[in-house]
């Protein structure tokens, strides 16, 4: 069971850290009409979580790359380190998860 708890908790954490504000304010000032197609993303996590997450996807996806502003090129390469690895702890967090389920099916039939 204390692996199932460590792997909500590594999972919590993770999508406690998915917030891009400075690429948001990025988006905002050098780019208004793709910030508004991302969702217009204020970039904190709780704040606007849907569109924090349509942010996360879009960075995930390298669509910063066709942008014309060095700013947006500049954060967006930052983000997409930060979201490469908010993506592992997440995966992560769901695989201590899931095997501290397994684990603890095992030991409630043994």
């Amino acid at each position: 069971m204390l692996v199932t708890i460590l792997g909500c908790m590594i999972f919590f954490i993770s999508v406690l850290q998915i917030r891009f504000p400075n690429l948001a304010g990025a988006l905002k000032e050098s780019e208004p009409v793709m910030w508004k197609t991302v969702g217009s993303p204020s970039g904190f996590s709780f704040s606007d979580l849907g569109n924090t997450l349509s942010l996360y996807s879009w960075v995930l996806s390298r669509k910063f790359l066709g942008s014309d502003s060095s700013r947006v090129l500049r954060e967006g390469e930052r983000a997409f380190i930060k979201a490469r690895r908010i993506q592992y702890r997440l995966i992560l967090g769901l695989a201590f998860s899931f095997v501290g389920l397994v684990m603890s099916l095992v030991q409630s039939f043994v």
